[in-house]
Formats: C-alpha cells, structure tokens, sequence
C-alpha cells in the first residue's frame, strides 16, 4: 500500500511525464523512475496508466471541490469569494493540467492524448465536474441576494465564468507566456465583474 506521499510524488511525476511524452507514450515504469517510488509497488497500486490517470482527474474534481466548497462557505462577500476561487484554480492549473485541459477545451480540437484521457472520465467525474458549475451559481445566486451582482440566471453566469477560465488556459497555452497562469486571475475577475456588478 502506497503512502499519501508516495502518492504525492507519482501525481507529480505523472504530470511531468505528461508534459515530456504526452499520455500515449507514459508507462507506469517512467512514472516510477520519475517518482523515485519502486516500480512494483507501483504496479501493486495500479494495473495500468489507465487507472493512475482516473486517480489523478478524480482528486482534480474533488480538489476544485474543495475550493468550490471553502468559497461557498468562507466570510465575506459573493464577489470576494469568487475572487479568492479563480485565483486558488489557477494557481493550481499545473498540479491538474490533464484535466483542466480535458473540461476546459471543447472535445472537437482535443489532440490525441486528450482524447485518450477523455475516455477515461467516468460518468461520475463528469457529474461531478459539472456538479461544480452549480456551486459557482450559488456563490453568484448569493451575490445578487446581497444586492452586489445583477439579476441573471446564475448557472449561465457560472457557466460564463467557467469560459473566461478556458478563454485564460488558451491564450497563456498559446502564447507560451512564460509567467504563471495565476497571473491572469485579477484580469478574469476584473472582465467577469465588471459585466455582473449591478
């Protein structure tokens, strides 16, 4: 049985091969060389890459989840806890780039590796996923019960929210801007905002 930070060390190392070789060419043995984790134990844990790549996009739902949750529920104004959101989701885009990318671009321009990682999303995940937009439309639902936001349906704001994301992870994909993608969050916010302030 793995520890927590041996886990820890084969989601990082899956990411890096992601980004070295792309899904197609990663082996549970180029993760574990990566990982420093023993390639048995490994293989004890998972049967394939298949099974590691389901892991990682599941703790990726659960983990923006979280943050969807800790938003929800924090003090303060809907507004600032959006705000707080978009920033914690793009500073942790890398740690869940396979994903991110997955839900994040529209499936007909995924390359092959995205499409191999797409079929390996489960009804739930994908439930889940969409699960999150709902909790972005309470935040928003909250805002406008505040009297800060204006009246709009709440789910298409989200859902607009969630396309200013995508809109980000493109332009800084496709420029190769050399900063963090968290760079962006105050730019997301401040177009976001400025079209749902009363």
């Amino acid at each position: 049985m793995l520890t927590r930070k041996q886990k820890d060390k084969i989601h990082v190392a899956t990411s890096l091969c992601l980004k070295e070789t792309g899904f197609e060419k990663m082996t549970l043995k180029r993760v574990a060389n990566k990982s420093g984790v023993n390639e048995k134990k490994l293989k004890e844990e998972y049967k394939d890459i298949n099974c590691l790549m389901r892991e990682m996009m599941s703790r990726g739902i659960d983990h923006v989840t979280e943050l969807l949750e800790k938003s929800l529920n924090a003090r303060g104004k809907a507004d600032v806890k959006i705000s707080r959101f978009v920033k914690s989701l793009l500073e942790d885009y890398e740690s869940h780039a396979p994903l991110f990318k997955l839900v994040s671009i529209n499936f007909e321009t995924l390359n092959k590796d995205s499409l191999l990682m797409r079929d390996l999303l489960t009804q739930d995940q994908i439930d889940r996923y969409r699960r999150n937009t709902m909790i972005i439309g309470r935040i928003i639902a909250e805002g406008q019960s505040e009297g800060i936001f204006r009246k709009a349906d709440p789910l298409e704001c989200a859902f607009f929210l969630r396309g200013l994301i995508y809109s980000v992870i493109l332009y800084w994909s496709a420029t190769k801007y050399e900063g963090s993608l968290e760079d962006f969050a105050d730019r997301v916010m401040r177009i976001f905002l400025t079209g749902i302030y009363k």
